[in-house]
């Protein structure tokens, strides 16, 4: 029976891909708007997205069945894009040959360099599917082998700790390893609220926005640059505080929300969001500053909204057509083994 879908949690999903999105857009569209507002959404933009995959964390039936669920839901989409995003390219490529426009190269080494490479062209976005992958197998381990909550707690920081060391000597893991030490707090969060019974309507709820507005203040006066993918992190009390704080509270402001349709199913999909709106955005962002468009705000809500409106039909073909590619089927069936 599937899984009935928790309306608040789509919204919360759907607010933060449209901040990557907009993010990946311009890397300083937010602070066109407020000096440090960039530093502020960082706090949750990414780390919400490790809470909420926390809350529905499971052991299932054993390693090889929960392994198989996260190759289902997290590997293949990963490879699916990075061919997907390939084959777009080689089809722009022939496009410009045909048309006699400035050839761009492309070469088959495209398709490993996610897998030893930190940055590599195109779907550089995908790094997060990498990080969650082994976030899920680290807590798998911890929460299979430590029963108490003490210990867990104390193991889950003493890895974050040293995630945070391998950051402040440069040192990177291959596959995004070390990113996985340094946003597993992230995901245990969402996992002790889960626990909680936190999911649940409560008769606080209403006071969520009220604490949100508040929290937002010292959030958006001291929060300070992190960004995960390459390791750049603040203070370590920082780099924790300020996202939980922010987490916590803007999931406490949502919860009253109702399903909002259209955000809800951005939000619902907003993995494959995640995987095509590059296909989007560069190419049009391209286009528009080559006919005479600074960038600045008014370009990157224009290339937002068309790339927005695009993922609809995108996510109508995907999902219809190639269903075990974009985590909604099983691409491994029950019973497949390590």
């Amino acid at each position: 029976m599937p899984r009935q879908r928790i309306a608040y949690i789509d919204f919360m999903k759907c607010l933060c891909i449209m901040l990557i999105v907009m993010y990946h857009i311009d890397h300083e569209f937010f602070n066109y708007l407020a000096p440090n507002l960039n530093n502020a959404l960082q706090a949750f933009r990414l780390p919400m997205y490790y809470f909420i995959s926390g809350i529905f964390f499971k052991l299932y039936e054993g390693f090889a069945d929960f392994t198989r669920r996260k190759v289902n839901n997290i590997l293949v989409p990963f490879v699916f894009f990075i061919v997907l995003n390939f084959v777009m390219k080689c089809v722009e490529a022939l496009l410009r040959h045909i048309i006699g426009a400035d050839p761009i190269e492309v070469n088959p080494v495209i398709l490993v360099e996610p897998f030893y490479l930190r940055t590599w062209l195109w779907t550089t976005p995908l790094w997060f599917l990498l990080s969650l992958f082994w976030v899920n197998i680290l807590f798998y381990a911890i929460q299979r082998y430590i029963k108490p909550l003490w210990a867990l707690l104390l193991v889950t920081i003493a890895l974050s700790v040293a995630g945070y060391e391998l950051a402040v000597h440069k040192i990177q893991l291959p596959l995004m390893m070390d990113t996985s030490l340094v946003a597993l707090p992230y995901f245990v969060l969402g996992w002790g609220i889960n626990r909680l019974g936190a999911l649940q309507p409560s008769r606080w709820d209403k006071w969520g926005v009220a604490a949100l507005i508040i929290a937002l203040i010292p959030i958006y006066l001291f929060s300070d640059f992190l960004n995960l993918h390459y390791q750049v992190l603040p203070r370590y009390w920082k780099l924790y505080f300020f996202p939980f704080l922010a987490i916590l509270t803007f999931f406490w402001a949502c919860k009253p929300i109702k399903r909002v349709p259209l955000l809800c199913h951005y939000g619902r999909y907003s993995l494959i969001i995640l995987g095509t709106h590059p296909l989007f955005f560069l190419p049009m962002r391209f286009v528009l500053i080559h006919y005479g468009f600074e960038p600045g705000v008014e370009l990157t809500l224009i290339v937002f909204a068309v790339t927005m409106l695009l993922e609809l039909p995108t996510i109508w073909i995907l999902k219809t057509f190639f269903p075990r590619f974009v985590a909604q089927e099983p691409f491994f069936k029950v019973g497949w083994k390590l």
